[in-house]
């Protein structure tokens, strides 16, 4: 039997497309123009309108002059509701027994001391950087540890004792003006 000597020539594969590489640099290119795009859109300010040319000492005079169409005049808009002047004219009468309950809040006791707690927080890392903060504000703090129900710990950031009024009144101005929230707490001896 006679055989072929030349080699079969292979089906060639007809090319799919462009490869994904080609794709993946194609959405990156495009993907940045949108966001310079968006980007100049935001950070741009508006344009000021300037006048290019001689300004003109008067303004234009048009042939004649309108006059501005009268607006109807609406009467002042008056509430329905009476219930406001009965409100005002109504006693209202406050039985003694309900006064005397009502607390007064106590007052500072000049000679007591007094710790102003900043913080209290259930990480002692946490605790640090708020001394730290507050340290860089001039307030010496120390951190407790105290022990609540259930085997809970928390950690306190709490300044002072302080012993005057004058001295708790400072710090307590100088939390308040940095932002920070305080709780005054009285000790006892």
């Amino acid at each position: 039997m006679p055989r072929d000597y030349k080699p079969r020539s292979k089906a060639r594969r007809k090319r799919q497309g462009p490869p994904a590489w080609m794709w993946l640099l194609v959405g990156l290119i495009v993907g940045a123009v949108a966001s310079v795009l968006v980007w100049v859109k935001l950070t741009t300010p508006e344009p000021v309108s300037q006048w290019i040319g001689a300004r003109p000492d008067k303004p234009p005079r048009s042939a004649s002059p309108k006059k501005p169409a009268e607006r109807p005049v609406v009467p002042p808009y008056k509430p329905r509701y009476q219930f406001y002047d009965d409100l005002r004219h109504k006693e209202v009468v406050v039985p003694e027994e309900q006064l005397d309950r009502r607390e007064i809040a106590p007052a500072v006791d000049p000679t007591a001391q007094y710790l102003v707690q900043v913080g209290s927080f259930v990480r002692a890392e946490d605790a640090d950087r708020m001394q730290a903060e507050l340290a860089l504000l001039g307030i010496e703090t120390r951190v407790s540890k105290a022990r609540l129900g259930g085997g809970k710990v928390r950690y306190r950031v709490q300044a002072g004792p302080y012993l005057g009024r004058s001295a708790l009144d400072k710090a307590r101005a100088r939390l308040k003006q940095n932002g920070y929230r305080d709780l005054l707490v009285r000790i006892i001896r």
